[in-house]
């Protein structure tokens, strides 16, 4: 008599990490990811951007997480476009290293999608380890607004969480965990590489807008999120590439004039800081990253 084989589960979603340089915190997402008692309908796609610490080498400890390794830093939006083109599933979960994602929580996000009629991309409500909510929603960031705030979109205005389990349009999330179609993200031919690091989630909020349709976070469906390092201050790569993001949207939203006025405005605002000898080093890294483009995308094989 022959042994009656398991049925195949459906793969409903590729789980699709990005990470650098952040070992511990992986660690402790695969770990939830791979205890999932729905772990069969995802896949765990994990692009390792040139990392030294060892999460180029998680498979050996999660077997089933298929790493996708860079041999140096190529920047967020080219690590998962390269993440994106190998994922198999209906939905991508373009999640954050640092998010712990609850049992079930994965296809509950991607149930919650094909329900909700009008969206186009789901994002969980995130909470800290004592039960804080902390995710942060913003309304889609105006040309203005991002010229303000280039060096650090987390000072965008924000949008009050809900108290309550009503799902909540917002224009852009803060970037840590959002489900979306693939099929979204192919029709708009992969997201743009003109971003490298920054405000690429920007980008994709305003294409989801483009399509008249919207985000919606979910308060009702929670995830953690553990402590993420703050940037570092006097990061002429980091910042060159903020601003090169900025650029890009800038122009996308208010023609290609407006994003070369808003850089060049940038790079003689730097210089102009040589004249007070402070600084020097970090304003002449950065003015010859600016000239140079700026943006993170795997050219400097020194990232």
């Amino acid at each position: 008599m022959e042994e009656k084989q398991p049925e195949a589960v459906e793969l409903l979603v590729s789980v699709l990490i990005v990470t650098r340089n952040t070992v511990e915190p992986l660690r402790r997402c695969l770990e939830a990811l791979e205890k999932a008692p729905d772990r069969a309908s995802f896949e765990v796609l994990v692009v390792d951007n040139g990392s030294r610490d060892g999460c180029q080498s998680i498979d050996s400890e999660f077997p089933e997480v298929t790493v996708l390794r860079l041999p140096h830093l190529f920047g967020l939006t080219k690590a998962r476009n390269i993440g994106i083109r190998t994922a198999k599933a209906e939905h991508l979960l373009l999640l954050s290293p640092y998010v712990v994602m609850p049992p079930g929580g994965v296809t509950a996000l991607a149930a919650r999608l094909r329900q909700e009629t009008g969206a186009l991309a789901v994002c969980p409500l995130l909470l800290d380890a004592s039960g804080t909510p902390v995710s942060r929603a913003h309304v889609l960031p105006t040309p203005d607004q991002v010229k303000q705030h280039w060096r650090d979109p987390s000072g965008l205005p924000t949008l009050n969480l809900p108290e309550g389990s009503e799902p909540l349009p917002i224009g852009m999330h803060d970037g840590h965990a959002l489900l979306i179609r693939r099929q979204t993200i192919v029709g708009i031919n992969y997201l743009d590489e003109r971003y490298g690091e920054a405000w690429i989630d920007a980008e994709l909020a305003w294409q989801i807008r483009r399509a008249g349709r919207k985000i919606l976070l979910l308060p009702d469906l929670r995830a953690e999120l553990q402590p993420v390092p703050a940037r570092f201050e006097e990061d002429p790569a980091g910042d060159a590439d903020f601003a090169a993001g900025a650029s890009s949207y800038i122009a996308k939203n208010a023609g290609w004039f407006a994003g070369f006025l808003f850089h060049t405005v940038l790079v003689l605002g730097t210089l102009a800081g040589l004249l007070t000898f402070r600084r020097i080093g970090y304003r002449m890294a950065l003015v010859s990253r600016l000239l140079s483009g700026g943006k993170i995308d795997g050219t400097d094989q020194q990232l």
